[in-house]
């Protein structure tokens, strides 16, 4: 399967990576803040939202490039697409007209708040409740493990506004700025990589302008907002850097293992790259802010796979090579993509939610 970049993304990648290149030894936020000042981090958004009213695939292969550049593709993908473009499409006017400009401007950042303790992948199982109070709401719970929620200005939030006929009733979307009282962000350190974020709400008042959507009929916005950030291109930008420590340390490599060990890294190769073609194809063929959830369970499935896979060889076959040569930052790459590598299996929906999709439109082909 191949995937080819077009003259106008092209023009658009060079603008990135002169702002790259220009910015010499700045944090992330501060890139960010760069990027969003020439209207790079949402280059999709409308112009009245701070974008450039591009196509999602514009926006994704900027994405993928930050990502390769070391930007946290994680903060960055549940911002702008999984908050932002839940906004765009369900939110109120006065909520897009206060967060999204500075989210495309790389001001803001915002998370997507949608796991419990004790549920794993079921996002029914919601225990955070909102109860009416006056004309808003007064809000009671716990969301974990969130990545980069201390960088967060804002969530969005489900809860339980009642209790539903179903399992999918009496589900609401709330936007909860973090600075409110009653609001707390809590790291949860792990060995590895970036730390998890437990975020509580301790009776936090917000008003009716918090609703996002229909009030108790919040399911399919919850759905909605996986799909925005769902084809697993944040997987793609860390599997293309590991292939980078994995190409170095082949090359390193002599006596016959060297032989073996360059065949399997052509079959990661190549495996990251059906994926990522799968996900582009996906981003292309996107209506406005929108892929198509079975296309995009497919290529995030794939993409999943493919880094997961790549993990797991690296540790195993590539740690002896790197240890014997004392290469200590190739050793700890290798120590993070280990680490990273099973919450691929559940990072922006799980792996179960886009097996059910592939399954059904498998049998929707032979029924």
């Amino acid at each position: 399967m191949r995937f080819s970049v077009d003259d106008d993304t092209r023009a658009l990648l060079s603008e990135v990576d002169g702002v790259l290149a220009s910015a010499g030894d700045v944090g992330s936020r501060e890139l960010f803040g760069l990027l969003g000042a020439r209207r790079l981090v949402a280059a999709h958004y409308p112009r009245e939202y701070g974008g450039r009213g591009l196509t999602l695939a514009h926006h994704v292969s900027v994405s993928e490039r930050l990502g390769l550049a070391g930007l946290p593709d994680e903060v960055h993908l549940v911002t702008v697409q999984g908050v932002g473009c839940s906004l765009l499409v369900s939110g109120q006017e006065s909520q897009r007209r206060r967060w999204l400009p500075e989210i495309a401007a790389g001001r803001a950042f915002a998370s997507l708040l949608l796991t419990e303790a004790g549920a794993g992948s079921d996002l029914t199982a919601i225990e955070s409740r909102a109860e009416a109070d006056g004309d808003g709401y007064r809000v009671t719970g716990q969301k974990t493990w969130n990545l980069y929620a201390d960088w967060s200005s804002f969530g969005i939030c489900s809860v339980r506004t009642r209790r539903g006929e179903d399992r999918y009733d009496g589900i609401s979307f709330l936007l909860i700025p973090f600075d409110a009282p009653g609001v707390s962000v809590e790291p949860v350190p792990r060995l590895l990589g970036e730390p998890y974020f437990t975020v509580t709400f301790d009776g936090v008042r917000v008003g009716q302008d918090a609703l996002i959507g229909p009030e108790h009929r919040g399911w399919p916005l919850l759905i909605q907002a996986i799909g925005f950030e769902r084809a697993g291109f944040d997987y793609l930008s860390r599997a293309r850097r590991w292939l980078r420590t994995a190409e170095e340390v082949v090359s390193d490599v002599r006596g016959p293992d060297r032989l073996n060990l360059r065949a399997e890294l052509l079959r990661h190769e190549r495996a990251v790259a059906n994926a990522r073609a799968l996900a582009f194809r996906a981003a292309g063929q996107a209506q406005r802010f929108e892929m198509d959830e079975v296309a995009s369970a497919y290529s995030k499935y794939a993409c999943g796979e493919a880094a997961q896979r790549l993990a797991r060889w690296m540790g195993l076959e590539l740690g002896a090579a790197v240890r014997e040569r004392g290469a200590e930052r190739r050793a700890e790459a290798l120590r993070r993509a280990l680490a990273e590598a099973p919450e691929l299996s559940i990072s922006g929906g799980a792996r179960e939610l886009q097996l059910d999709l592939i399954a059904m439109d498998q049998n929707a082909g032979t029924g």
